[in-house]
Order: C-alpha cells, then structure tokens, then sequence
C-alpha cells in the first residue's frame, strides 16, 4: 500500500517537473533528471520510504523553478541566430526590448508560450481584449506617430532631467527626473562625453513604433492576427521607421528616451526596470541584432491599403 502511495505521488512530481521543465525553457530543471530516475529505481527495490527523499527533492526543485525562472534576469536569446535577412526579422529587432525584457527569444515573431502575458498585459497596458480593440489601438497609435509634430528631447545631464515640449503647444511641457545612473546611460548612448552638459534627442516619438510592432506580435501570438496580417503591419511599420531614423543608434537614443518618459520610472524602481536593462544589452552587447544587422537593408515594399498599417475589417 505505502508503495503505491509513493509511486503515485512520484508519478506526480515527475509530471509536474516535466511540464514545467519544458514551459521554463530553462536548462537548470533538466538537471534534475537523476532525481526521477532514483525514484523509479527505489521503488522498483522495494524501498518507498527512501523514495520519498527525491521525490521531496523534485518537488522543491520544481517549485523553485516556478520562482526563479519566472523572474530570470533580462537575457539576449536568438532562436534562429542563422536565419537570412527579412522585413520580419528587421521588425522584430525592433521591438526586441520587450522581449529580451523576459529572456525570451527576440526573433520569434509568434509565441505561444507568451499568451497568458499578452493577453494581462495588453489589457492593463492598453485596455486590448480582442482582434477588434488591437486593431483600434493600432490605428490609434499609427495616427498619433502621422499627424503629430515631431518633438525633440532636451536631456540635461548636469541636472538630471529630460524635457519634451510640444511644438504644438497642445499639451504641456514634461520634465521628468532622472537618476545618475540613467544619466549615465544616456551619455554613452547618445555618446555624449563628461564635459557635455545638454544633449538632444531628435524625433524620439517615433520610437513608439516598436509598441505597434510589440501589438503585431502579441496579435500573432493570440492568434488575432492572421499571418498576413502579420507580415504586412510589421512591413509597414519597418519601411516607415526606416525612413525616419538613420541608424540603429538614432533608434536606441530615442528608444531610452520616450521609455523613460513613457514609463515613467521613478529613482525608487529604476533598478529594477526589466525593459531599461535589456535596452542596455541591445545598445551595447556585440550580439545585439542592433549591432548585427543592417539598419538601411533592403525591405519589401508590399504594404496594407495606403493610410493604416493593416486592414481593420474584423474575420
């Protein structure tokens, strides 16, 4: 009877170490193999009492795992470091932050595994629940980026604030504080030396593109976009942003920029910023695809009807 106790309970723990196993994407959990295979091999003795130790050990293994591998820090991952040029792939590099955010793969352009994320963050983020409400915060946003004046951003680096005024005057002035450690950061982005105390960064709104592009790829992920879809908002918004900025570094100033300003990040979780971290590994790690791949490539022209990144009409 206790042997059966124990093997069902070590059945369990070895369905759950496999599931999660496979969801973490991790490497650490696999090296609990030895664990299942101890179980098995205790029983099979006739010694369900010891088998219960590696059995209590892959549980908290598991457990752990659930813990740890959730908040794994920000890491640069490829899953197809070899694949050849294409509109989709330059697109996806454009977005990578969000996605180098949760060490997930930056060049996935649908990700299943993602859509529990999506669908929360999507929701708390832009109130998006379905094909309809994306593609109204699409169009909203592909609106905002045509018909609003291009503004500046005037970084003080000696006081420690960053200002956006609205060539319109439609909306006010906004200042926002800076820590020391993001004005450091937006030296060496900007290149600016330790003499230089203002710097300018030109047209950083357009850097909401890689939102529009983040929405595309979440819609696949979700399976509210179709992959024609896909290919064609992802198209349109990388043949616009090409021709706004001239390089990857103009779009990483304006990327540091307009998040700090979106987000609002304050001193007191600067820190802890997932988004602010893997914008740094793009900026400066070798194997960025912001290092690798060329800004001015060759993209396919074939785009939506003129005037919206994609076709609205629901399926």
């Amino acid at each position: 009877m206790f042997t059966a106790v124990a093997g069902v309970l070590g059945g369990v723990a070895v369905a759950a170490w496999v599931v999660i196993s496979w969801a973490s994407k991790r490497r650490q959990p696999w090296l609990m193999a030895p664990l299942p295979l101890l179980t098995v091999l205790l029983l099979v003795l006739g010694l369900p009492g010891w088998a219960l130790l590696p059995i209590a050990a892959l549980v908290a293994g598991s457990f752990a795992e659930l813990v740890v591998g959730a908040r794994e820090a920000p890491t640069l991952r490829t899953k197809y470091p070899d694949a050849p040029l294409s509109t989709e792939r330059w697109a996806a590099a454009v977005a990578a932050p969000f996605r180098v955010a949760l060490a997930e793969p930056w060049d996935v352009v649908a990700r299943p595994q993602l859509r529990r994320r999506y669908r929360k963050v999507f929701e708390f983020e832009w109130g998006i629940v379905d094909r309809t409400s994306l593609l109204a915060t699409v169009d909203r946003l592909w609106s905002e980026l045509h018909e609003g004046h291009t503004a500046d951003m005037i970084v003080d680096l000696t006081a420690g604030t960053a200002l956006c005024a609205d060539p319109s005057g439609v909306r006010p002035d906004r200042t926002i504080s800076l820590t020391p450690a993001q004005v450091q950061r937006l030296r060496e982005v900007t290149g600016a030396d330790e003499a230089a105390e203002t710097v300018v960064i030109g047209a950083f709104e357009w850097w909401k593109s890689a939102h529009v592009i983040r929405l595309a790829l979440g819609g696949a992920s979700l399976d509210w976009l179709s992959p024609v879809d896909t290919q064609g908002l992802l198209r349109r918004v990388a043949v616009d942003l090409q021709r706004r900025y001239a390089s990857w570094q103009q779009l990483a100033e304006a990327f540091h920029g307009g998040y700090l300003l979106w987000n609002g990040t304050g001193p007191e979780d600067a820190g802890s910023d997932r988004v602010w971290t893997a914008l740094g590994l793009l900026t400066a790690d070798p194997e960025s695809p912001w290092k690798l791949l060329p800004w001015d490539m060759p993209l396919e022209r074939t785009v939506p009807q003129e005037g919206h990144p994609v076709q609205t009409q629901t399926q």
